[in-house]
């Protein structure tokens, strides 16, 4: 097991629960209320709950579905690898937006206001490498296309926070503003581990464990690939996990490899990258007689 001491949002790298805090999946926090990738995220990032959109029958046609916020982003870092994306003092409002084709072209048209500032939209692929976010609605996999990306202080220190553009406005809900509120925190990885050997055609659990030693509570993002066997590198699944202040979390992800012979692969090895670097497990097979 090795220990990584870090901030809560992660750098890019090429690198479901249970938990002693609340865990919860995202990115770059699908989150709900919290995150991504997230949100400070998307439990992978979180805050889908509606709030209150307004919009004029005159305005072009716009409906905001879910919104999450979330401390990083998780996106590909590779052609066949995810990490994670976005500064420490620096976090994401994403907005799963239905627009027309003029709207989609004018997406700074939308802003996030708070009580005395404006955030402009920031284009997604400013942050990320690839046109794809992981964690964010229902899908491992999103097309930047859908969204609108916000990247705003963290902590953003508001009352209140709400999508506009040109003819109407979406109003982020308590949750997702008082996850907003919240400063960075540093989390260390306390496991990382897999067995050490399984039958091929048989589950092998992965288990991760992280401790936030910081003061704040706060969300832990990564993205979790896996090489072999019978493939040389690929993404699985972003994480993202809500961890109180002081608190542990455990997540674990489960895998059932194929049944391979004695003269195919006869290892897998998992790779977790976050903001801190990477964490790796190696796992054996054996043949399945």
């Amino acid at each position: 097991m090795s220990k990584h001491l870090i901030d809560f949002e992660q750098m890019p790298s090429r690198r479901d629960v249970l938990g002693f805090g609340s865990v919860t999946l995202a990115l770059l926090a699908g989150c709900t209320s919290g995150s991504p990738f997230g949100g400070d995220t998307q439990q992978s990032p979180s805050g889908t709950e509606p709030a209150e959109t307004t919009t004029p029958t005159s305005a072009p046609h716009v409906q905001v579905g879910s919104v999450s916020v979330a401390p990083s982003l998780v996106s590909m870092n590779s052609p066949d690898s995810i990490g994670t994306y976005g500064d420490r003092d620096k976090q994401f409002v994403i907005a799963r937006i239905e627009m027309d084709e003029q709207t989609k072209r004018d997406r700074e048209a939308f802003s996030v206001a708070t009580d005395g500032e404006t955030y402009d939209s920031t284009p997604v692929r400013d942050v990320v490498r690839h046109r794809s976010l992981w964690g964010v609605g229902s899908s491992a996999d999103q097309s930047i296309d859908d969204f609108v990306l916000f990247r705003v202080p963290k902590p953003l220190d508001a009352e209140s926070a709400t999508i506009q553009w040109s003819n109407g406005e979406h109003r982020l809900n308590d949750e997702q503003v008082s996850r907003l509120n919240r400063p960075p925190t540093t989390f260390e990885v306390r496991e990382f581990s897999a067995p050490d050997t399984v039958t091929s055609g048989t589950e092998s659990t992965l288990t991760l464990t992280v401790e936030n030693v910081g003061s704040a509570d706060g969300t832990f993002v990564a993205g979790l690939n896996r090489s072999g066997p019978q493939t040389a590198y690929m993404p699985t699944t972003a994480i993202s996990i809500e961890v109180d202040a002081g608190a542990t979390a455990t997540w674990t992800h489960s895998y059932t490899p194929p049944v391979v012979s004695r003269d195919g692969d006869i290892s897998f090895q998992f790779v977790m990258n976050w903001r801190d670097g990477d964490e790796r497990a190696s796992v054996g097979l054996e043949p399945n007689e």
